[in-house]
């Protein structure tokens, strides 16, 4: 039997309102967290994140699981990602009221997790410095490993580009920075530099900020020597 058309209503109810985005945001680093952990990032009660979970899993963009006593909540896909981040840009932005949530925001702004990969000022600036030093090129849709990138992603950052490309995601994205409305490239290989990036020590997650990242020392060395990454 044939299947209906997408019910796409489904996704405008899944984001109807302010607290159902932060559940989601809350999970946009990758990582499991819990119902209280959740329900305190989103500042909403237990009750009312569950309730926003459980509609989530119901349409199959959040899974648990359990581990001892605990209760892990996970973003199914980098799709469910995807479709926040493309919606971001087009989303009005209201003004800050403290000045704990200004630097929250300003360090989002800068780096950040974009569920398995950079993005922010920092991510776009990675992305296009692969493209002005010709270790990617630009298609409509995605990007394009170049010979010399190549060499680059697999001498220098130790990726093995075969296995990243027979996992089971597209190989690279355009993803439009809500930040920067600008693409940061995304896909199995933007995942791919973020976790070399994190086993090299040369980025760190913040450990006040869900999502920030920031660039270490040997971090920044690494982008200004390897790809003249310029920061202020």
């Amino acid at each position: 039997m044939a299947k209906e058309l997408p019910n796409i209503t489904k996704i405008a109810v899944a984001l109807s309102n302010h607290s159902k985005m932060l559940v989601l945001d809350s999970l946009m680093d990758k990582r499991g967290h819990t119902l209280l952990e959740i329900a305190r990032e989103a500042n909403i009660q237990p009750q009312t994140a569950s309730y926003h979970l459980q509609n989530f899993i119901n349409n199959g963009w959040v899974k648990m699981e359990k581990s001892g006593r605990f209760h892990y909540f996970f973003l199914v896909s980098d799709q469910v990602a995807a479709l926040i981040e493309q919606f971001s840009p087009l989303s009005p932005s209201a003004s800050t009221h403290t000045l704990t949530r200004a630097l929250k925001v300003d360090k989002m702004r800068t780096f950040r997790s974009c569920y398995d990969h950079m993005a922010g000022k920092i991510g776009v600036l990675i992305t296009d410095q692969l493209l002005a030093d010709h270790l990617i090129s630009e298609e409509p849709q995605a990007y394009q490993v170049t010979p010399d990138g190549l060499n680059f992603f697999e001498k220098d950052l130790n990726i093995d580009l075969e296995t990243v490309q027979k996992k089971k995601r597209l190989f690279t994205v355009k993803c439009l920075d809500w930040s920067e409305r600008k693409h940061h490239l995304g896909g199995a290989l933007g995942n791919a530099i973020f976790d070399a990036f994190s086993k090299q020590a040369f980025v760190e997650r913040d450990p006040n900020t869900k999502r920030a990242l920031y660039l270490t020392a040997e971090g920044k060395y690494f982008l200004h020597t390897e790809l003249n990454c310029q920061f202020e």
